[in-house]
């Protein structure tokens, strides 16, 4: 832990007066598991992972934000306000269930059956219908290839497997009729899909790199 303290300590040295909201929003996300990981300090890392969904919420990236949503709520239940914590994980689920994440909202839906709360039987509904537009999930896909991440380095910052990533990326290529990801990125940027600040002539330099 200690070892893990010193490298965030050294992230925020490195970030100096930088004002990119993602890699602050990961800072914030490191110190809140550091203090979940330490006795004692459950209510802290609730906080901290508070601070983190609104930062995730606000990017937008919805699906992370549910989870470090989650994640507080499980430090709220370890600190003993369970009265905090139950409401907050019904959020959770419902916004997982919006997101298609179906097995964590089954986690989540377990949890909340062991402190008495029974929610609803799972409607599971399809995915919602977006038409040509990209879900959420695609967007962040999207986002990342606009960061120019690789597909497993997407997996990873996402919690999924590889071929659920290049599976969204065929869906939003084929929504936004494109056949490359260099397109597809730039088609993103030229109609505002993901709100970034590149040019598409400067994002074709990068990602022709």
């Amino acid at each position: 832990l200690d070892e893990a303290a010193e490298l965030a300590e050294a992230f925020e040295r490195v970030l100096g007066d930088a004002t990119a909201p993602a890699p602050w929003s990961a800072l914030v996300w490191c110190r809140a598991l550091l203090a979940e990981a330490r006795d004692g300090e459950q209510a802290r890392a609730a906080a901290l992972f508070g601070r983190a969904a609104r930062a995730y919420e606000a990017q937008p990236r919805p699906y992370i934000a549910a989870m470090a949503r989650e994640r507080q709520a499980r430090c709220l239940l370890a600190a003993g306000h369970k009265d905090d914590a139950l409401p907050l994980l019904s959020s959770v689920l419902d916004a997982y269930l919006r997101l298609g994440a179906v097995e964590k909202a089954e986690r989540v839906r377990e949890t909340l059956r062991e402190h008495g709360r029974h929610s609803p039987p799972a409607r599971r509904p399809g995915r919602p219908g977006y038409g040509d537009r990209l879900s959420p999930r695609e967007q962040e896909v999207v986002r990342l290839v606009v960061d120019g991440r690789t597909n497993q380095q997407i997996a990873t910052a996402l919690v999924v497997s590889r071929q659920t990533v290049v599976s969204h990326l065929q869906s939003a290529m084929r929504k936004l009729r494109v056949t490359s990801r260099t397109a597809l990125a730039v088609k993103a940027v030229e109609s505002n899909l993901v709100g970034d600040e590149k040019t598409p002539d400067a994002l074709r330099a990068q990602l022709d790199r």
